[in-house]
């Protein structure tokens, strides 16, 4: 079959995790795996019972019982964030992690937290991401082979990728946003430590570029940024508490500051960054609250109809799922 790499456009924080899991779910997918910087990012989900399931380490593939979850060699890994993770799910004999991802240790933490520029000036997580990749540009950091208590999940997951992705389908999530790659965004230092694209994620986990099947971009119907830098278009705090979107961050609990509409100039410049071949909308009822809870496609209102045909046209790529609330079943296939 092949891999779907999904992608945030954005600057992050669009549902990308629950969008995993709705295609690990419904494509019964036997491999997930995670791509992305490290654990400066979550992905949340709430499933149909209630449960609120938060994640920095994992892919949210395991969702579905049958889907094996991995880390790809280019994400780092914090041990003890991966360990609280396995143990949270109960994900024992359903992890990969490659050996030759770097390590997050509790200095890279610690040097972050005491660095003013990265806290106060950049608005990091300060989680140890961007202390951890340079020790492994410099080649001084300690690998996932390197520690003895992740011994039972090492595996070559770039191999374990191609040799699923040539027969089965295998779910690439990355992390982030496009607009936060270090390399591609004009708002630099306002970025994260490294790309965050659909070439970012493949290389993150070594997959084979003829083995992808789609990339699935995913647009926040109102794009949220965390953090210092620029966000066009944003409401004022006020305006998001009366409309009764607020949303938080999953890793820092920071309120998300919210934009009123999409900016289509950068959402543009975000499909041909990535060549989207399908389109994720996401919190469409923050846009009418009319979606609440909707899950299917007659019930699609006229603003958010407006808004599929823009998002395509800017993107030049079809809207296959909708989302519609909070709920892993909140959502529309029109695939």
């Amino acid at each position: 079959m092949g891999a779907v790499v999904i992608v945030d456009a954005l600057w992050g924080d669009s549902g990308k995790g629950k969008v995993c899991a709705h295609l690990a779910v419904r494509d019964k997918a036997p491999l997930a795996v995670r791509a992305g910087v490290g654990t400066n990012a979550g992905a949340s989900v709430t499933l149909d019972d209630g449960t609120l399931v938060r994640a920095r380490q994992l892919p949210t593939g395991w969702i579905n019982p049958g889907t094996t979850v991995a880390v790809g060699s280019g994400v780092l890994v914090d041990p003890t964030v991966l360990a609280g993770e396995v143990a949270r799910f109960d994900l024992d004999g359903r992890v990969l992690v490659d050996g030759r991802c770097a390590l997050i240790e509790p200095g890279h933490v610690e040097a972050e937290r005491a660095d003013a520029h990265l806290a106060a000036t950049v608005g990091s997580t300060c989680t140890g991401n961007g202390a951890a990749r340079a020790d492994f540009v410099l080649r001084r950091a300690r690998q996932a082979r390197d520690e003895p208590a992740l011994a039972p999940y090492l595996t070559d997951v770039a191999r374990h990728v191609n040799d699923v992705a040539r027969d089965g389908l295998v779910l690439v999530e990355g992390s982030q946003g496009t607009l936060l790659s270090l390399a591609f965004s004009d708002e630099y230092p306002y970025t994260t430590s490294g790309n965050c694209t659909a070439a970012a994620a493949m290389d993150d986990v070594g997959l084979n570029w003829r083995l992808v099947q789609d990339v699935l971009m995913v647009v926040k119907a109102l794009p949220t940024r965390v953090g210092e830098g620029p966000l066009p278009y944003e409401l004022p705090e006020e305006e998001v508490l009366r409309r009764g979107i607020a949303e938080y961050g999953v890793v820092t609990g920071r309120p998300r500051r919210k934009a009123g509409r999409l900016d289509r100039e950068l959402l543009g410049y975000a499909a041909m960054l990535n060549g989207p071949t399908q389109i994720a909308l996401t919190f469409c009822d923050h846009v009418d609250p009319a979606m609440r809870g909707a899950r299917d496609a007659g019930a699609i209102t006229a603003p958010v109809r407006a808004l599929i045909e823009q998002v395509e046209h800017d993107t030049g790529a079809p809207v296959v799922l909708l989302d519609t609330g909070p709920g892993l079943s909140d959502m529309i296939d029109l695939r």
